[in-house]
């Protein structure tokens, strides 16, 4: 017997959208959210700001909250980039893997978005999708997000994550082989909401 509701995996490259689309799923739902790479970008500002070690796993991972994952700091180009290069650590992957993994298997069910929430995290998903986009869509998206970011950094930026989160040897962004696919390139919010919706709904 199932233990848990509802419980949806959504993985993606940065700037895919994939957030955006699993708080709106999770709202549809009532089910609880966590952003998986928040995590991470969390460790990274830490070591960005507060001068942390990155080598220094217990520091780093010291009084993780909910809270700490809304600030807006988090979500800079700056922060995102050094995120996706302490993610290669297995140390700090396998730091935050018990939290992930226990919020996943809440009973209530869980909506959880990353880089490996359906290969890793929670690969017993009722459903998962992978959403993507060309970079250059996404680096376009993130630009008009950050107008004071020039176009051509931000490319460079999300193509050194691309290039990061693949080639990692501790849980590679990888398509898991049951996931939806969602080309989110040429869609809005509500169209690709629709689209795994649908999806969900066919399903039963």
């Amino acid at each position: 017997m199932k233990n848990r509701s509802l419980l949806i995996a959504i993985d993606g490259p940065s700037a895919s959208g994939k957030g955006t689309l699993a708080k709106k799923i999770a709202a549809h739902f009532n089910l609880p959210y966590l952003n998986t790479g928040a995590l991470y970008r969390l460790l990274a500002l830490r070591v960005i700001e507060q001068k942390t070690d990155p080598e220094n796993v217990d520091e780093l991972v010291k009084n993780i909250s909910a809270a700490d994952l809304e600030d807006e700091r988090l979500f800079s180009e700056d922060v995102g980039l050094v995120a996706s290069m302490i993610a290669k650590n297995p140390k700090i992957r396998a730091a935050l893997f018990a939290f992930q993994r226990e919020f996943a298997q809440q009973k209530t069910g869980a909506v959880l978005d990353g880089r490996d929430t359906t290969t890793v995290i929670a690969p017993n998903a009722d459903f998962k999708f992978y959403v993507t986009a060309d970079v250059e869509i996404r680096a376009q998206r993130r630009f008009k997000q950050l107008a004071s970011v020039p176009y051509a950094e931000i490319l460079a930026q999300l193509k050194k994550r691309d290039e990061n989160d693949v080639s990692r040897q501790d849980a590679p962004l990888l398509i898991a082989d049951d996931a939806h696919i969602i080309d989110n390139g040429h869609l809005s919010i509500e169209e690709g909401f629709q689209k795994i919706l649908k999806i969900i709904k066919s399903k039963g």
